[in-house]
């Protein structure tokens, strides 16, 4: 696995990784509801640049813990930025949801079946969950 491709699926998984925290409530909403979009947008994109190896040529993929330590921050990052006023309930109910389980995530996490399990959705995601988590996802887009 390339570490572009590797990147992309731990991009991916951290969107939809609070799906089944959704279900059970969510994040505590402390989060600011009145970032810029310059800072929202900002504080979103920082997981990947961050994980980013200063040498393109001659990439080292970072191991599991440096992930796990790397979507951690990312968490409180976002968490502290928050997001912007206007977003609909449900994107910041996912929102929530991803702030709580970035800061939950472990090294044991980042195996390929858990991954390719979190881009379902999670297991246990009903329906509404997964729309709420659908609904963060497109309002990033």
């Amino acid at each position: 696995m390339t570490i572009r491709t590797r990147l992309t699926t731990v991009t991916s998984a951290a969107l939809l990784v609070g799906a089944v925290t959704t279900a059970c409530g969510g994040g505590g909403g402390g989060a600011p509801s009145d970032a810029s979009e310059k800072d929202f947008c900002a504080a979103q994109s920082s997981l990947v640049e961050n994980l980013l190896p200063d040498d393109m040529a001659d990439p080292e993929m970072p191991s599991n813990e440096d992930m796990a330590k790397a979507v951690q921050d990312w968490g409180a990052e976002i968490e502290e930025v928050g997001t912007p006023e206007g977003i609909s309930d449900d994107a910041r109910a996912g929102f929530e949801a991803v702030v709580e389980q970035a800061n939950d995530i472990e090294a044991s996490d980042f195996t390929m079946e858990k991954l390719e399990e979190l881009e379902m959705g999670g297991a246990d995601a009903s329906a509404e969950v997964k729309e709420k988590a659908q609904a963060f996802s497109d309002y990033l887009t």
